[in-house]
């Protein structure tokens, strides 16, 4: 998982290695490392050149965006089994598209987002069932970021899978 300031905004990724142990953890560290020094707010470029990068190894699923600050505009890159959601006024999910990250990538067809003032943004792993809904978790829109992220994972989080999530409010 990475969260990296831009000059307009911020560049939020998450992550996760095929397989477990400590091969996998070792390509977790290389990948959160790339992002945190390249990640910007062109998500397709970096989605292309991280998956050139991680040509020749385990392979894994990744998520991008990039929130515009001033506009409240996110743009949207997923390879593989990640989501980003928002709650607000509106509940809205992005779909990624198939693949793997080192071994096979389609055309990237990224998305767009407008956020509202208290909207709170959601990206998460498929280690978490994506079948909840605010009505599931009434406290989604009120709960610190930081909260509803690890709540997120507790609560929906699969017992036979890694979980992870980051939650970001865009403006109040």
């Amino acid at each position: 998982m990475v969260i990296r300031p831009l000059e307009q905004g911020l560049f939020v990724a998450i992550v996760d290695v095929l397989g477990h142990g400590p091969e996998a953890h070792e390509l977790t560290h290389v990948i959160d490392t790339y992002l945190a020094r390249y990640g910007n707010a062109d998500v397709s470029g970096v989605m292309k050149r991280l998956h050139q990068h991680l040509k020749g190894t385990r392979g894994a699923v990744v998520g991008l965006c990039a929130i515009d600050a001033a506009t409240g505009l996110i743009e949207y890159a997923g390879i593989g089994n990640t989501a980003i959601r928002r709650f607000g006024k509106a509940e809205t999910r992005l779909v990624s598209q198939a693949g793997i990250l080192g071994h096979n990538m389609r055309t990237l067809r990224p998305q767009t987002l407008q956020l509202e003032p208290g909207d709170l943004v959601v990206l998460y792993t498929d280690g978490v069932s994506d079948r909840f809904t605010a009505d599931d978790y009434p406290g989604v829109l009120r709960h610190p970021p930081e909260e509803v992220a690890s709540n997120i994972v507790k609560r929906f989080g699969k017992d036979h899978d890694d979980a992870a999530c980051i939650a970001v409010r865009y403006g109040s």
